[in-house]
């Protein structure tokens, strides 16, 4: 397939990848942080504020409010926050592009504050509803309209005293983080009474505890939520935790196949909703009939998505009526853009009914300018050749690094060793496995050659149990993501070695029957002894003895005997890149 101009196409990975991440703050807390921090009456620190679209577009919008807000280091996501200056503004525009936080939280702000405020959004935005929000600003007395339900917002702010209120939650939880935050500031803080079931209740619940934070008696109670004026000082410095939205991609990418990808900066216990998303991937696994409520995880609607069209079975997803009024409707264009890959997808008002195992194939997918809908393709990618991403730019929204964090999953394919006799063929095999995945290769003979001379001249001067010593390190050193190592042919007699092949690779055994390599190392005088024997005369016992060894380390075991080209097919097809794994949680098995 051919990429368009405007498309960016996803690399396919050959076999399972292992790289640590350091993935975007949660633009979920930073936004909160902000807002909480601005209308604390000090000045803050706030540091791991990632400054993708939705971050900066509630900095900006604090800033034209009069707030000081600005980024002071971009790479760290460091802003400082502080009270409104003695010459603020009386009116401005604030534009949130399609950044729904920012968006519903900043009306809240401008209700509280003095001047005359206008709140809107691109095209999309203005499609998405904001009703509920302003319904309640006005039942406290605001002056507060929007147009016929959604943005442009208009506030004449002004001073409020706060009170109790009634409140629609069913579209979005986003409606009562913003009373919330704002209700914080008010003399007589906020009571809210819901009129219909929260939508996402985790979303308001990490509201309710990045308050407390800040010092907030706040609540979340069935039926309605409160916020107090905040009784203790803010702290000095916040910072926020790593994105665990972000990390859906990769936690589904690792269920698919058995890929390594840690983020090193997410924090447990973080309140984030989409913690716990492993746990409901792994109910995926296997054959048969799944229903899962995504309610509770929204932003994961979409990686579930994927993995139910990869998967055996039929999955229905529920729970995702809300997301209908996002970035765009991602439950009709899930099921259109899946469709395009061949998935079968039934629609439903409230989500999707997927019937999984079908073959799936490349398209160049339509994200609508989603984030989350194109970062669910590129997972599909990922493992699905042939598929690429219109809009890439999108992914700015939340995670500015996530096509470079794409990139360098390609780039960190778990390291591949290649075990075998000598004579099997193992360093032309490593080279052209290495180069059919475009990846780098290590030649461990030729690297202790390198090191300390040939071979033969170093154990008849040093004896083998050295240069075993010797050849261990260098397999050690040489075993890292983004390689294929290809071992010398008793390097398995090592234990240690053994278990890191083990653990930290997946390696293939080059097999070849005792006539073939006979054959292969007739009048080659360069080989050592092992025994004192002659070579080809001890060529059996050796055999037979390292076989099992080979046997132990193994992911997948390849035909010495085969051709070169159907050598490297077929270690890619048991290593997992021919076709896309049906079985999400179940590593490449083992021979």
């Amino acid at each position: 397939m051919t990429a368009s101009a405007d498309s960016r196409p996803v690399p396919t990975l050959p076999w399972p990848c292992e790289l640590g991440l350091e993935l975007p703050g949660s633009k979920s807390e930073a936004n909160r942080v902000l807002v909480a921090a601005a209308l604390s009456g000090r000045r803050v620190r706030v540091v791991g504020a990632t400054p993708c679209d939705d971050v900066r577009h509630l900095v900006a919008g604090l800033a034209a409010l009069g707030f000081a807000a600005t980024f002071v280091d971009e790479a760290r996501g460091i802003v400082e926050v502080g009270p409104r200056g003695t010459a603020a503004p009386g009116s401005a525009t604030l534009h949130c592009g399609n950044a729904g936080t920012a968006l519903r939280f900043l009306v809240s702000v401008a209700a509280i504050t003095p001047g005359e405020w206008t709140i809107d959004g691109n095209a999309q935005m203005r499609r998405r509803p904001i009703g509920p929000l302003v319904a309640a600003w006005r039942a406290l007395g605001a002056d507060v309209a929007d147009a016929g339900g959604c943005p442009p917002v208009r506030v004449r702010g002004a001073c409020h005293v706060g009170g109790a209120v009634a409140l629609d939650p069913s579209i979005s939880s986003q409606f009562v983080s913003s009373l919330l935050l704002s209700g914080s500031a008010l003399p007589r803080g906020l009571e809210l009474t819901f009129t219909a079931p929260l939508a996402s209740a985790e979303y308001a619940q990490l509201t309710v505890d990045v308050l407390r934070r800040f010092g907030v008696a706040a609540g979340l109670r069935p039926g309605g939520a409160c916020a107090a004026p905040g009784t203790g000082g803010p702290p000095a410095e916040v910072e926020v935790g790593g994105d665990w939205s972000a990390m859906g991609v990769w936690t589904c990418l690792r269920l698919l196949t058995g890929s390594a990808v840690a983020g090193t900066n997410l924090r447990a216990n973080s309140g984030q909703a989409d913690e716990r998303a492993e746990g409901l991937l792994q109910s995926l696994a296997g054959d048969g009939e799944r229903t899962l409520d995504v309610g509770p995880i929204p932003d994961q609607f979409l990686n579930l998505a994927v993995v139910a069209a990869l998967r055996p079975g039929l999955t229905r997803l529920t729970g995702a009526a809300n997301l209908r009024h996002k970035e765009c409707d991602r439950v009709a264009v899930m099921a259109r853009e899946l469709r395009r890959v061949g998935a079968c997808v039934e629609e439903r008002p409230d989500g999707l009914v997927v019937h999984g195992g079908e073959p799936l194939h490349g398209a160049t997918i339509d994200p609508e300018h989603d984030h989350r809908v194109a970062m669910a393709f590129a997972l599909l990618g990922l493992v699905v050749p042939g598929v690429a991403v219109r809009e890439p730019d999108c992914v700015q929204k939340s995670y500015p690094a996530f096509w470079d964090h794409v990139d360098r999953a390609r780039r960190s394919l778990r390291c591949v060793a290649v075990v075998g006799m000598r004579g099997a063929g193992k360093s032309t095999f490593a080279r052209a496995l290495a180069a059919a995945a475009g990846v780098t290769v290590v030649d461990a003979d030729d690297e202790f050659v390198a090191r300390h001379g040939p071979i033969a001249d170093f154990v008849a001067a040093h004896g083998w149990p050295r240069f075993r010593a010797l050849e261990a390190a260098i397999v050690a050193r040489s075993l890292a993501p983004g390689r294929v190592v290809s071992t010398g042919g008793g390097a398995v007699e090592d234990p240690a070695t053994r278990a890191l092949l083990r653990t930290h690779t997946l390696t293939v055994w080059l097999d070849a029957p005792t006539a073939l390599l006979r054959e292969r190392l007739a009048g080659d005088a360069t080989r050592p002894s092992l025994t004192g024997a002659p070579v080809l005369d001890e060529l059996a016992a050796v055999h037979a003895h390292r076989a099992p060894l080979y046997a132990e380390v193994a992911t997948a075991r390849i035909d010495a005997a085969a051709s070169l080209t159907a050598q490297v097919e077929r270690a890619l097809q048991l290593l997992g890149a021919a076709r896309p794994p049906l079985h999400p949680g179940q590593p490449p098995a083992r021979p």
